[in-house]
């Protein structure tokens, strides 16, 4: 054996070592690897061969654009302050990332738009404000194109890193998280239904928590107040009432007066489109006459009775410095005639967000002294325990809102400044087994971090377990047929040269997977398509081959002759129709998605090691083959 073939020899079993020792751990259980063996990357099955989940989200990125401008609407009113300025900022509605600036003293909005350009002049361009309504006379801005575009790229990839987070705090095996345009897929596999569900739940949890201060005493609530117990045949016909709320300081005894609507859930007749935008739409739901029948909580119906009262009476509009928020209360009643039934109801809030989740540096469940109940403490940062004591410092007496995803947690009186930094959640009045899962799901996603955006789920497939195992068997059973069918044809007409194309393609498959090992890639059905494309093509190659082979010794050419023009000529042939294959796998690579996508991921790592071991691999057993016997070969099997 001369040199060359010696040194081709050792980096061949090298390849072929190294992809067996890649492959150990997907096809040998983790409890028989020993703990020294460092190969630890594995193949795993896609969802449809082993059953689970895949949620495609679209995540709503213009919110985490107005978040950025209600950050700049803040340090305004600080400046405001600061130049002794009279005027208030908002974050109006009226586009995203909008912000409005509304001055005493009109004659000073030149200066007031200096000074906002000075500090935030390549981030905020100018917008005209309404014609009509109390922003007419304002100063309007709004966040850059180009600066709101780098904001939603950030909070896609933010969203994509917390959702990983959240799934892995969980113990989720082999999760798949990925953006795709504007969206995020997420795959689950291997979950049951009641795992899945709770997945799910946790995904789609922004976890967006902020502290507000209850705006008691307001005059535009005492007005909505007064039109609803008028009565409002509107509001009775929604079963909407409206209460007083009284509380009072511990220490002084002043007394704090506010009011709230009160609704119940309730099940209503919608079209899809309404039941859509109730936000009470579910698939399973039963159509009869284009229409369906839902459950619309009770938030949706004060929300909805709000919008329409707006419309028709304009002094109903929510005040740019205020908002609605709700909580859903479970009642504490007792005795048998007592309605035990949970509502929601309102906070008149200050629109300012006193403080954030990004404040917080510890979060653990723990349990309330008096009724036992689990609920969350939190602990602020340094910055976040200052202002936390002073904002619960100048307003002793108020309600703090708590809320936690645009609903309110809670809302307890501040009896004294809290200045040692700690808070606490409560987790409703369910039961106590699902008050404790609440509270663990709740110090998850608080420690793993808020989402930049709400998620909207777009799509839901869920696949169960036996039909991945009749993937997986039918899977099996083509692969089998079809290399058996490669065999029988490929020794029964090239003999001794059919059974190394059956040993090249054998290394071309080992190849593939422990590609596929190495960056702990995901099987598929369509990946194992893929596959199987991939034998037929390295089979093509081989025959290419020996055809050219064939004719060489038809003219006379001895056998290491043939040999050495016959892989020669047939490279050309070779090359160019797996180059042809992938520009086709590339098309598909960088426009499919899904299956799609992993059907042409497979497709060019088998066309790469398809060309390595046509090429390369086959040839070398023909060199050794032909160095093995001494003297001239006067045929050869083929």
């Amino acid at each position: 054996m001369d040199r060359s073939l010696r040194l081709r020899s050792f980096g061949f079993a090298a390849i072929v070592l190294y992809c067996l020792l890649y492959l150990v751990p997907t096809f040998v259980d983790s409890e028989r690897i020993p703990s020294w063996f460092f190969f630890d990357h594995k193949i795993t099955l896609g969802l449809d061969l082993q059953g689970g989940a895949q949620f495609t989200y679209s995540i709503a990125l213009d919110k985490a654009v107005d978040d950025k401008a209600a950050e700049i609407r803040r340090d305004v009113e600080a400046e405001l302050a600061e130049k002794k300025i009279e005027g208030a900022a908002s974050t109006p509605d009226i586009a995203p990332g909008a912000i409005a600036i509304t001055l005493k003293d009109p004659a000073k909005k030149d200066e007031v738009q200096k000074l906002v350009a000075s500090r935030y002049g390549d981030i905020i361009t100018t917008m005209s404000c309404p014609a009509q309504g109390p922003l007419k006379d304002s100063l309007c801005m709004r966040i850059s194109s180009s600066f709101a575009d780098g904001i939603k790229k950030s909070a896609l990839k933010q969203a994509v890193g917390t959702i990983k987070k959240r799934i892995d705090a969980r113990g989720v095996s082999e999760p798949t998280v990925i953006e795709k345009d504007d969206q995020i897929i997420v795959e689950l596999p291997g979950l049951d239904k009641d795992n899945i569900a709770r997945i799910k739940e946790l995904i789609a949890r922004t976890a967006k928590l902020e502290f507000k201060i209850v705006a008691d005493g307001s005059p535009w609530m005492s007005g909505l107040y007064q039109h609803v117990v008028k009565p409002d045949p509107a509001a009775e016909a929604l079963g909407i009432t409206a209460l007083p709320d009284a509380w009072a300081h511990e220490k002084s005894g002043k007394e704090f007066f506010d009011s709230y609507l009160k609704a119940y859930d309730r099940d209503e007749s919608f079209t899809v489109d309404e039941a859509k935008k109730s936000g009470c739409w579910r698939r399973d739901l039963p159509e009869k006459d284009g229409k369906v029948r839902c459950k619309v909580t009770g938030r949706r119906v004060i929300e909805r009775y709000l919008e329409e009262l707006a419309a028709a009476n304009p002094q109903f509009h929510v005040p740019p410095d205020g908002q609605i928020g709700f909580e859903l209360v479970f009642p504490d009643s007792v005795g048998e005639k007592a309605d035990k039934r949970p509502y929601w109801r309102t906070y008149y809030l200050d629109r300012a967000v006193r403080l954030t989740g990004s404040a917080i540096s510890k979060a653990d469940v723990s349990y309330d002294p008096n009724t036992l109940r689990p609920e969350v403490a939190v602990e602020f940062n340094r910055l976040g325990a200052r202002a936390f004591g002073d904002l619960t410092g100048a307003n002793v007496g108020r309600k703090m809102a708590i809320i936690l995803d645009d609903v309110v947690a809670s809302a307890p009186t501040i009896q004294s400044a809290i200045r040692q930094g700690r808070s606490s959640i409560t987790m409703g009045g369910s039961d106590p087994r699902t008050q404790e899962r609440d509270a663990l799901d709740l110090v998850n996603v608080l420690r793993t971090g808020s989402l930049p955006a709400p998620l909207e789920e777009q799509q839901v497939a869920e696949l169960g377990p036996t039909l991945g195992r009749d993937a997986v068997d039918k899977a099996q059973l083509s692969f089998g047929l079809g290399i058996i069918l490669v065999v029988i044809m490929m020794i029964g007409v090239y003999r001794w040269s059919g059974t190394i194309a059956i040993v090249t393609v054998a290394i071309n498959i080992m190849m593939m997977l422990a590609v596929m090992a190495m960056f702990r890639a995901t099987l598929t059905l369509p990946g194992i398509a893929a596959v199987v494309l991939t034998v037929g093509m390295a089979v093509d190659g081989n025959v290419l081959i020996y055809e050219r082979i064939r004719e060489e010794l038809n003219l006379g050419k001895s056998v290491k002759g043939a040999v050495e023009v016959g892989f020669q000529r047939a490279f050309s042939s070779i090359l160019d129709g797996q180059l042809t294959t992938a520009v086709a796998g590339w098309v598909l690579l960088q426009y499919g998605s899904g299956p799609i996508y992993g059907f042409a991921v497979m497709l060019l790592v088998g066309i790469a090691t398809t060309l390595f071991t046509n090429v390369l691999i086959t040839r070398f057993f023909f060199d050794l083959y032909v160095s093995k016997k001494k003297g001239e070969l006067a045929t050869i099997s083929i």
